[in-house]
């Protein structure tokens, strides 16, 4: 199952940087009322004011509170914000000021008059339920988030997982992808362009990966209550579990929040390998708070604390186990794989590997599978062979003519590496 990449990105756009209520707001008036409003100094310190009150009463970390409410009040004596009329662009920059102390990507100033507004108005039960039913159709359309399953040559399974969507609209889903994997050897998830979502689902899915004895994925701290809460896998879930089988995390520059805490409760409980970039660094559950009727702030107000790390990931992100490029996490995993589930098999495997990708026209991957093949089976002409085809559709002549040479030194009777060495030598 693939889903359209343009669509996927459009609706997890919608999902995670509005709200419902946004869906009725017309973009004209938001540009006409940012073009109308002329920031004046009175305004802009009253802003500084709000937010020095959130952050002070609810951020998560009071030491890093205190650095930005002091960076606030120096950056305002010395009027690096006097020049400054635009509503957005002052809000970029509140923004970029206080990610610059805290690297806290979730904290965010945001000038959205429209949306403070359209909270305020009184909606009616039967609106609401339009607004919700449109999000549903929207989730819906991209298959909450499950945008691709499928079983790989060598029963490996694979999953491309785009969004961490609430259990009680995506928990059939879910159960039936879960299902579909479980009689797979090994199981890859794909979270290289996974920008998060809801806790419950991070829950459910890791609750497929271990017995029924509840497990602590992590607990999460409120500094402003002193309240902490757990979160654990759960006792029961629908269909079969995938207990002893390899799991693998893919993970890239835009994983984010909520498969960043899949990825790092799974890493430390030592139940998956994380392999590919370093993660954005999101860890702290965040709220939106009006400061005024035109600005807003997400406030970062929960904190994440792993039992065995007795941290988070905030600010520096999830370092994979393998770090690789984004491009090629996917083979090293789809390698590492097929070592551990089938080490009698791995030539022939290999060779099967290398010419389904060539097939779909994933060429640079197959390259590196034939390399492989080739490193575990140097004295096979077939691999050698199969790497020459693979380096001759990448129009790599010269790797090809050395792949191809080794082929025939190894076997002198092998008819297609002759033909494509003078193919090769001819057309150079």
């Amino acid at each position: 199952m693939r889903l359209c990449l343009s669509k996927i990105e459009t609706v997890m756009k919608t999902f995670f940087k509005i709200s419902l209520l946004l869906l009725l707001i017309n973009l004209q008036n938001i540009w006409a009322q940012e073009h109308k409003i002329v920031l004046h100094n009175k305004a802009k310190s009253s802003v500084i004011a709000a937010i020095k009150t959130h952050l002070e009463e609810s951020y998560v970390d009071l030491d890093n509170a205190k650095k930005m409410i002091a960076a606030l009040d120096t950056n305002f004596k010395s009027k690096k914000y006097e020049k400054i009329t635009n509503p957005t662009e002052f809000a970029r920059i509140l923004t970029q000021d206080l990610q610059s102390i805290s690297k806290d990507l979730h904290l965010k100033i945001r000038f959205e008059p429209e949306r403070i507004t359209q909270e305020n108005r009184v909606i009616s039960k039967e609106m609401k339920l339009e607004m919700e039913k449109r999000v549903t159709t929207q989730m819906k359309d991209i298959n909450y988030g499950f945008t691709e399953v499928k079983i790989l040559e060598g029963n490996i399974g694979y999953l491309n997982l785009r969004l961490f969507a609430d259990v009680k609209d995506a928990e059939e889903t879910a159960t039936a992808t879960m299902n579909f994997l479980s009689n797979t050897n090994a199981i890859i998830i794909d979270l290289r362009t996974n920008g998060g979502g809801v806790p419950n689902m991070v829950q459910l899915l890791s609750s497929y990966f271990f017995d029924e004895i509840p497990v602590l994925l992590n607990d999460f701290y409120e500094r402003k209550t002193g309240i902490k809460n757990q979160l654990y896998t759960l006792s029961a879930v629908n269909g079969k579990r995938s207990l002893n089988k390899p799991v693998y995390l893919l993970t890239g520059k835009q994983t984010f929040s909520a498969a960043e805490a899949f990825t790092y409760a799974l890493k430390h409980l030592g139940r998956a390998t994380v392999i590919g970039q370093t993660t954005q660094g999101g860890a702290n559950r965040t709220k939106r708070i009006n400061l005024n009727e035109a600005f807003t702030i997400a406030v970062p107000y929960i904190k994440a604390i792993n039992l065995i790390t007795k941290t988070n990931w905030e600010g520096s992100g999830i370092q994979p186990d393998m770090t690789t490029s984004e491009e090629k996490a996917f083979v090293y995993a789809y390698i590492s794989a097929i070592h551990k589930t089938a080490p009698g098999n791995m030539g022939i495997l290999l060779n099967k590997i290398g010419y389904t990708l060539l097939k779909d026209q994933s060429v640079d991957n197959a390259i590196i599978i034939f390399q492989e093949a080739v490193k575990l089976f140097p004295d096979s002409a077939n691999a050698w062979d199969s790497l020459g085809e693979a380096y001759s559709i990448a129009k790599d002549v010269e790797n090809a003519l050395n792949a191809y040479k080794k082929a025939l030194e190894i076997d002198p009777t092998l008819e297609s590496a002759k033909a494509m060495i003078e193919k090769l030598q001819s057309n150079k």
